[in-house]
C-alpha cells in the first residue's frame, strides 16, 4: 500500500473516532473594579446574565451600600419575574420611579415588602434583610444552625441567616459575627446573589443536566462548528521497530481537526460538515473532507493532495458507507440502527450517569470560566472534573452504583434485545461486579501505577432555553509501563447556532454518479 493508502486508512480511522464526539467575556468593564478584585468574577457574571448594570459614569461602586430599589432590580432580573402585576400601594414609589416595575414585581412575588405603605427604595439593605430576601427569593431552607455571636435565637432574621449559612452562601466574619444590622455593599450583594443562584442550581444540578441532555436529543436542527486537537506520544521502543510505523507515530503525535459548515437535522436524520484534518509529523498536510450522513448511510469525499494522489476512480467521488451493512459485519444488532430506540437508550444512560456522578464531579462555575462565542446567551456553565485524587471515588461509584444499574438497564425488556442479555445474565454480571468491588483497592493500586491524570475536564455552556450551546473538553493522560510512558492529549470544543431554525444544507445527499461504494473501493489498487 502506498502513502495515499496510509492516508486513507488514517483519515478513516480518525473520522470514526471523532464522529461520536461530534469566546465570551463581559463587554462591560467597570473602572473601579480592578482585575483581581475579590468580587470581580461575581460582578461580571451578573453583568453577563443581564442581572445588573453599573452607573452612567462607568463605575460599579462596589463599596457603596446597595439600596432596596437596586436589590429589587437585581432580584427581578435574576429570577426573570413578571413585571405586569398589580400596582403596589407604596406612597414613596411613584409610577415614574426608575425601579417601579421591579419593586412591583418583588412585592407581588412576596420577596420584598414595605411597612406603613412605605417601601423605602433609597434605604440601604441590611445584611439581615439581605438574608431574608435571598431566602424568600430562592426558597432556601435551613439545614443547619449558624453560631454567629451577634445573632440571638430570637432575632427576627435568625432562620433566614441559618438558611444562607447552611447552604454555604455565607460564613460570616472571621471574628464569628454576622453583623446583621450592617449595610450590605453592592459587591457583597453581587457575591451572595451569585452564590445563592448557584446554590439553588447546584441543589438541583442533576435535574438541570438531565433536562439539558434530554433536550439535546430532541433538537430539531442546528448548525455546528468546532475544533479538536489530538496527540498520542508512543514510547521509543514502539517507534524504533519500523520506519513506516515511525512515520505513522509521528502523525499521531500532532493531529488537529477543524469542523466547519456543520448542519444537523433530526427528522429525517441528515448531517453534513467539512472536516479540515491537519496531520503533523513529517507529513504536515491539511486535508479537507466533506461528509454527509443519514440514518443509514454516510458519504466521505477524500481529498486529492499532490503529496498523496488518489486513484483516478476516487478523484471527486464520495465513498459510500452503508451503516446497516457495517453494523451487521461488526456483529451489531440491526435494532441499533433504530434512531428512536437509540434516543431512548441514550436518554436513559444520561439519567443514570447524572444520578450517580453529578454530586462530587459536576459543579456550576462562573459564566466567564471559559471562552465561548459571544452569540451564545449563556445561563449556566457546568464543569465536570476527574482527578487522581477523585479516581477512587469515581471507580467506587462506577463499579458499585452505575454499572449495576447499567446492567439492569441493558436487561430491561425494552433494550434487552439490543444487548442480547437476559435477567439471569444480568444477575451474574452484578455478582462479578460485587466481587470486583471487594478487590477495588487492589485494582485501584494497579491503575494508579499505570495511569496519571494530568487533566480531565469538560465544560458545558447551557443557554437560556436549556440547550447545550457549547462544550469544551480537555484530556491529558499519561500511561507508564515497563519503564516507559505513553501520552494521550485531546482538547476540543464545539458550538451550536441556529438551534431549531430551518436547516440549510450546502452539500446535500450525493447523487449516484458522484458515489463509489465501499465494495468498489476495496477493488481499487492504490
Amino acid at each position: 500500500m502506498r502513502k495515499s493508502g496510509i492516508v486513507v486508512t488514517l483519515v478513516t480511522l480518525l473520522l470514526f473516532s471523532i464522529l461520536p464526539v461530534l469566546q465570551a467575556s463581559a463587554e462591560t468593564t467597570f473602572r473601579d473594579v480592578a482585575e483581581g478584585h475579590w468580587a470581580e468574577t461575581e460582578i461580571y457574571t451578573l453583568v453577563e446574565q443581564e442581572v445588573l448594570n453599573g452607573f452612567d459614569d462607568g463605575t460599579f461602586r462596589p463599596n457603596q451600600a446597595v439600596t432596596r430599589a437596586q436589590a429589587a432590580i437585581m432580584l427581578t432580573n435574576a429570577l426573570d419575574l413578571d413585571t405586569a402585576v398589580a400596582e403596589p400601594s407604596y406612597q414613596d414609589v411613584e409610577t415614574s420611579h426608575y425601579a417601579y416595575d421591579e419593586i412591583a414585581a418583588v412585592t407581588a412575588a412576596g420577596i420584598m415588602s414595605g411597612s406603613y405603605n412605605q417601601f423605602n427604595p433609597n434605604q440601604s439593605l441590611t445584611r439581615a434583610e439581605m438574608a431574608a430576601v435571598l431566602t424568600d427569593a430562592f426558597s432556601l431552607e435551613a439545614t443547619g444552625e449558624a453560631t454567629f455571636t451577634d445573632v440571638a435565637s430570637s432575632h427576627w432574621a435568625k432562620e433566614a441567616i441559618d438558611a444562607i449559612y447552611s447552604n454555604g452562601i455565607t460564613e460570616g466574619y472571621q471574628d464569628g459575627t454576622y453583623a446583621p444590622s450592617k449595610a450590605t455593599t453592592r459587591a457583597e450583594f453581587a457575591v451572595l446573589l451569585v452564590k445563592t443562584m448557584q446554590s439553588g442550581d447546584t441543589e438541583d444540578l442533576t435535574s438541570l443536566l438531565k433536562e439539558v441532555y434530554a433536550n439535546e436529543l430532541e433538537i430539531e436542527s442546528y448548525d455546528f462548528a468546532g475544533d479538536l486537537e489530538m496527540g498520542i506520544s508512543l514510547p521509543a521502543s514502539f517507534t524504533d521497530v519500523d520506519p513506516e510505523f515511525a512515520m505513522v507515530a509521528g502523525v499521531l503525535e500532532d493531529i488537529s481537526v477543524e469542523i466547519k459548515n456543520g448542519t444537523y437535522q433530526l427528522d429525517p436524520m441528515q448531517l453534513e460538515m467539512v472536516l479540515a484534518v491537519t496531520l503533523g509529523g513529517d507529513m504536515n498536510v491539511t486535508l479537507e473532507m466533506p461528509i454527509v450522513m443519514t440514518e443509514t448511510k454516510m458519504w466521505l469525499k477524500m481529498p486529492n493532495s499532490p503529496l498523496f494522489p488518489l486513484p483516478e476512480e476516487l478523484n471527486g467521488k464520495f465513498i459510500e458507507y452503508d451503516l446497516e451493512e457495517l453494523a451487521e459485519l461488526e456483529g451489531q444488532d440491526p435494532l441499533m440502527m433504530n434512531l428512536d430506540l437509540q434516543t431512548e437508550l441514550a436518554a436513559a444512560i444520561y439519567d443514570l450517569f447524572f444520578d450517580h456522578f453529578t454530586d462530587g464531579f459536576y459543579e456550576q462555575v462562573a459564566l466567564n470560566a471559559i471562552d465561548y462565542p459571544n452569540s451564545i446567551d449563556a445561563k449556566h456553565v457546568v464543569k465536570f472534573e476527574l482527578t487522581n485524587e477523585k479516581l477512587e471515588e469515581f471507580l467506587t461509584v462506577f463499579i458499585g452504583g452505575f454499572m449495576p444499574d447499567m446492567v439492569d438497564l441493558m436487561a430491561d425488556p425494552e433494550f434487552a434485545e439490543l444487548f442480547g442479555i437476559s435477567v439471569e445474565d444480568a444477575e451474574l454480571v452484578k455478582e462479578e461486579l460485587d466481587a470486583l468491588q471487594l478487590e477495588l483497592q487492589t485494582v485501584l493500586a494497579e491503575i494508579e501505577n499505570v495511569l496519571n491524570i494530568k487533566n480531565f475536564e469538560e465544560y458545558v455552556v447551557i443557554d437560556r432555553n436549556h440547550y447545550l450551546a457549547h462544550n469544551q473538553f480537555n484530556l491529558d493522560l499519561e500511561f507508564a509501563f515497563e519503564g516507559e510512558t505513553m501520552g494521550l492529549v485531546i482538547n476540543g470544543d464545539q458550538s451550536k447556532s441556529r438551534i431549531n431554525e430551518e436547516p440549510n444544507f450546502s452539500i446535500g445527499i450525493p447523487d449516484a454518479d458522484s458515489v463509489i461504494t465501499l465494495d468498489e473501493l476495496m477493488e481499487i489498487e492504490y
